[in-house]
């Protein structure tokens, strides 16, 4: 996505959206190796399906030689009722729990429990056949809305080799967690006897939300499965459903894996000098004069224009330093080439996964949970192999620290990616580079990315009513006093450079806690890559090159 910010598919960000009955295309040259998904970035869109994996082979991948074949597999929620039935009226509780998990498109769900009248269907399980003596790679991404998995193989561990595009060294684990976004490719070795293996993934509870302030006010649904089945069937095997026993379960959490586990297989450590800091507190709160929940980054909640997004207004000559407090807009003053370090203090008892756009980045840092601080000086961190990816898991209570080279000019949206917390306003976005954005980028930018907005009608656009905002806005839309989110949101000026900068910092948005329904659906990169129409079954899947012409 290098130099084409305005197809990375963001509205309000880097495009108005695409309305209904038109065609748009994204062009962009591909520069990187692995595995990704895309997915819509409008009101939860995805949520209902609108997603898919993007798989881009490496010619030098050097785990080539080490596998006989390939899968794509998904895990991912699932809500019986589309998105647009609850998302009105969500901010009022507790974020929508699903109904059934999935494992590449495949269901379970107990009809018994199934409402009088409805049509339920038992389609079966989502069914890998594979070969005695053979190797595979399972290319693994998390689909969710809100959903954190543990994946596992009856019988078969599991070799990790990339995370997120990023080749790591060979590791073995009986159990893979893998939160919202993210993407792993696992090599399993079939050696076992021929018969048939369930492949397991669950949804950790830790998933499943409180009411802030309330925890024992626990969202629940009382015919959700946590646990989701697939089959791993050998050629042979008759097609009864396994008997195989899982490994024993690990303690439950809501975490990445061990980053320990996940060292580049070249190593590539992050600079560390000249390091630009910018700081961010995240959490989800109750507002008290609605009582309805804002997802808030720095006390603001972002609220996209989708009518005129963020790099319309740099093309039409917008400071970037005068942005409204609820545009959550940082990075404007770093200086292209340099590395910036974002310091992020989850301020919830909960974790949030985190996606930044544009980028891929280190880990250097994590606190345990519970260990709020604003200080750096008591974390873990790690700047000789530390993990790079795309995704990063925020503890509960803690402090975590990622870093990338500003080599990528654009808009960046950097969030939480669960939905709802998108939804609610858990946005931040990274101007990167506005003097060369302006100056040698945008002047190429293609015609049809203008003329989206030109298509695009706001009065008609869903939750545009601007009574579905809730009071607390009102601040978010002052006057030009309150856009000045520079100096005072961030650590712009080199006395802030340094790595120790605290969240008190970064108070970009006084107590701003605007946020309503009209969020901006969880953006992300294209480069994230999902499963296919979450009804199409999978049964007779077979890999990539199988010589199986039987099943292809």
């Amino acid at each position: 996505m290098n130099e084409t910010t305005w197809f990375d598919g963001v509205p309000g960000l880097s495009q108005c959206p695409q309305i209904s009955g038109t065609k748009f295309e994204y062009k962009f040259t591909v520069n990187q190796y692995g595995t990704y998904w895309y997915h819509s970035h409008f009101m939860a869109q995805y949520v209902d399906g609108l997603k898919g994996p993007i798989v881009i082979h490496d010619p030098d991948d050097p785990y080539l030689s080490s596998y006989d074949y390939e899968y794509v597999m998904t895990v991912s929620d699932w809500y019986h009722d589309p998105t647009g039935n609850f998302m009105p009226t969500f901010r009022s509780g507790n974020d929508p729990v699903p109904d059934s998990g999935e494992i590449s498109g495949v269901g379970r769900y107990d009809c018994s429990k199934a409402p009088e009248g409805s049509s339920c269907v038992d389609k079966g399980y989502a069914t890998y056949k594979v070969q005695q003596g053979k190797k595979y790679r399972f290319r693994i991404i998390n689909t969710s809305a809100m959903s954190h998995f543990t994946v596992s193989f009856d019988n078969h561990p599991m070799d990790i080799i990339e995370v997120e595009g990023t080749n790591v060294k060979r590791t073995t684990v009986n159990f893979l967690p893998i939160n919202i976004a993210e993407r792993y490719s696992v090599i399993i070795e079939c050696n076992q006897t021929v018969a048939s293996y369930w492949i397991r993934a669950t949804i950790s509870r830790c998933s499943i939300p409180y009411r802030p302030g309330d925890p024992n006010t626990i969202n629940s649904n009382s015919a959700l499965n946590y646990t989701v089945l697939g089959i791993l069937r050998y050629e042979g095997a008759p097609e009864t459903n396994p008997q195989s026993t899982a490994f024993k379960t690990p303690t439950p959490n809501c975490f990445d894996q061990d980053p320990n586990t996940l060292k580049p297989y070249v190593p590539e450590p992050p600079p560390q000098d000249n390091v630009y800091t910018i700081s961010f507190t995240v959490n989800v709160v109750l507002l008290p004069s609605s009582k309805l929940l804002a997802a808030v980054i720095n006390k603001s909640s972002f609220v996209p224009d989708f009518s005129y997004p963020t790099l319309m207004r740099l093309r039409d000559g917008q400071d970037p330093s005068r942005f409204l407090v609820s545009d959550n807009a940082y990075g404007y003053n770093i200086s292209s080439g340099a590395t910036v370090e974002l310091l992020v203090r989850n301020d919830e008892n909960r974790t949030h996964p985190f996606h930044l756009h544009g980028h891929a980045f280190w880990v250097v840092c994590q606190g345990d949970p519970g260990t709020n601080t604003n200080s750096r000086s008591s974390l873990k961190c790690n700047y000789n192999d530390p993990p790079k990816r795309d995704i990063v898991t925020l503890k509960p209570l803690s402090l975590t620290a990622i870093r990338y080279v500003a080599d990528n000019p654009g808009v960046w949206a950097f969030h939480c990616h669960i939905e709802w917390h998108v939804e609610m306003g858990m946005v931040a976005q990274l101007i990167e580079s506005p003097e060369i954005l302006t100056s040698k980028l945008i002047p190429n930018m293609p015609e049809e990315v203008a003329e989206l907005c030109d298509q695009f009608d706001n009065t008609n656009a869903l939750y545009s009513d601007p009574s579905s905002q809730d009071d607390s806005s009102e601040d978010n839309n002052s006057s030009d006093d309150n856009q000045d989110n520079n100096d005072n949101n961030q650590e712009n000026n080199d006395n802030n450079q340094d790595n120790n900068s605290s969240d008190d910092n970064q108070d970009n948005n006084q107590d701003n806690n605007s946020s309503d329904d009209n969020q901006d659906n969880n953006s992300s990169d294209d480069n994230q890559d999902n499963d296919s129409s979450d009804d199409s079954p999978q049964d007779d899947s077979s890999p990539d090159d199988s010589p199986q012409d039987d099943s292809s």
